[in-house]
């Protein structure tokens, strides 16, 4: 049983995990436009297919702070999961990748904030059924505020978000 949790694991990282690109501009440096009366929005919402139940999945968006007050992002929920953590993918100077939790997520105003593979996301774990591919999930996304923003999220399988993202550019 062990040596099945610590496989899932090590290949839930790699799931999560990409190529670097050296030359990409950070996620987090990424602006959106903040103005009077602008709003927190978010975009590209798409959560991986997961035929296994009792395995975990990832969520990932844009997310863009167009109000001209800096946001705290707290937490996520959806019914596809009873419980959801933001986490970010990393990888250190020998190759070697690693998954560990962010806590609180803050935007300044006008920043962008990209939940992508191989970076930021967000775990969904304890599924309560099998999440197939073209499923449709709402992400609520809670701040500190009080206030949230719900977002439809797609199911893909990672052959149709690989070629989904070739083309696509997530802002």
């Amino acid at each position: 049983m062990r040596l099945t949790a610590a496989l899932f694991s090590i290949l839930t990282l790699a799931a999560c995990a990409r190529e670097q690109q050296t030359d990409a501009p950070a996620a987090k440096a990424l602006s959106c436009a903040a103005s009077e009366g602008g709003a927190v929005t978010a975009s590209n919402a798409w959560v991986r297919e997961q035929k296994d139940a009792s395995a975990m999945t990832a969520a990932y968006f844009s997310l863009c702070n167009g109000s001209m007050t800096p946001v705290t992002l707290t937490g996520l929920k959806t019914p596809i999961a009873g419980m959801a953590e933001f986490h970010e993918t990393s990888r250190d100077e020998n190759g070697v990748v690693s998954m560990a939790p962010t806590g609180d997520i803050q935007l300044a105003p006008g920043e962008r904030v990209v939940f992508e593979p191989g970076g930021k996301h967000v775990m969904l774990m304890a599924l309560p059924a099998a999440i197939e591919s073209g499923t449709i999930a709402p992400l609520e996304l809670d701040f500190a505020d009080g206030g949230h923003v719900t977002i439809d999220a797609v199911a893909r399988s990672a052959v149709e978000a690989a070629s989904d993202s070739a083309g696509h550019d997530h802002q």
